[in-house]
């Protein structure tokens, strides 16, 4: 019993110490702010020719053919300004279809997503390796024309505070970037049961800042390098490259929490180690209970009482197994050895029978 209980602390700890270094690896990873890969204002500059690379082609994702008249501006302005771009919407069943055809190994993964967001962020890694081109959320307008971020092998756009996003990005086919991502996608298909973090960290853009630091740290070939698009050149500048307008459609109540917690997030993880701490010294209490003298009487006499119950329900001798029954007897006898022993006395015959 103590050997099991001490496995089971053991367990434990591994499994603390591996999220206390699993956490403060993706703070320090996602808190990397040097960028050294940001897309340059030389580079983003239209009167600097360069040759194109990713496919003219936009890709956005809506549930049916049916855009909410919110988003139908920003939809009509990339359309406007880009006439030479090919414009593909994928709808879900344009998408099912998709999945189905050319990636059937990731279908039964993508039907079984619990959120319907969450096929839409997988829908977008998957078409942009497959065809390049660049991915624009329906609540992201064009400002200008896209033609500079066509002049590298791909780009997404820097978050505020950390890491980046997948509302606004691009690639050439094939990118060795997007190709891991949706390779990653079964691996981080994983149920976190507060929804905004398993969608963050499932498909949306935790994972994808996950995938991408992991994608960097090696190192990688010019060719395969992924280009940051700054908020500035993305939108909070003089001369930004999309608009915003009113979205994020799918965030759910939980997302005001996480919102609150990434915004005190030395707190939030101070919080959650100690919570930690008081859940590992809770459960060192019980070890300390159950491996006890007090607990060895108490599960002694629990142990005593159901076998008298057990008896007294009919549970005799003759329905016991033969080693039982063995067993049985020699308790009985030992016990009944102790017992004052009766004496008859026959007084004719001066005799006296036990």
């Amino acid at each position: 019993m103590r050997k099991e209980l001490q496995y089971i602390i053991l367990a434990h700890l591994l499994v603390v110490l591996f999220l206390v270094y699993e956490t403060f690896d993706l703070i320090t990873l996602l808190n990397d702010d040097s960028f050294s890969d940001a897309l340059l204002e030389s580079e983003l500059s239209s009167t600097v020719e360069r040759p194109q690379l990713i496919p003219k082609i936009i890709h956005q994702t809506y549930k049916t053919t049916d855009i909410p008249e919110v988003w139908k501006k920003g939809q009509q302005s990339c359309i406007d300004l880009h006439p030479d771009y090919q414009y593909m919407l994928w709808t879900d069943e344009m998408s099912r279809e998709f999945i189905s055809e050319h990636y059937p190994w990731f279908l039964q993964t993508f039907d079984n997503y619990k959120y319907p967001i969450q096929r839409a962020d997988a829908i977008r890694y998957f078409v942009l390796s497959h065809y390049g081109g660049i991915y624009i959320d329906l609540d992201d307008g064009c400002a200008k024309k896209l033609d500079p971020l066509l002049t590298v092998p791909a780009f997404v756009r820097k978050t505020i505070p950390t890491g980046i996003s997948n509302d606004a990005m691009g690639s050439i086919p094939r990118h060795p970037f997007f190709a891991k991502a949706i390779d990653s996608l079964n691996k981080y298909n994983n149920n976190w049961l507060v929804p905004y973090i398993t969608i963050m960290y499932s498909t949306g853009p935790l994972f994808l800042s996950v995938i991408w630091k992991q994608y960097k740290r090696w190192g990688v070939p010019d060719a395969g390098i992924v280009r940051i698009l700054m908020p500035d050149d993305y939108n909070r500048g003089e001369d930004p490259f999309f608009t915003i307008s009113k979205g994020s459609s799918w965030h759910m109540d939980d997302a005001k929490f996480m919102f609150l917690m990434l915004n005190h997030i030395v707190w939030a993880v101070i919080g959650g180690f100690l919570v930690a701490f008081l859940f590992f010294y809770l459960e060192y209490l019980m070890y300390s209970f159950f491996i006890s003298n007090t607990f060895k009487r108490f599960r002694k006499g629990v142990w005593n009482l159901m076998r008298l119950k057990s008896w007294s329900h009919g549970n005799n001798y003759t329905r016991l197994s033969p080693y039982k029954q063995a067993k049985y007897l020699k308790t009985r006898n030992r016990k009944d050895s102790n017992l004052p022993v009766a004496i008859n006395i026959d007084t004719e015959k001066n005799v006296m029978e036990v």
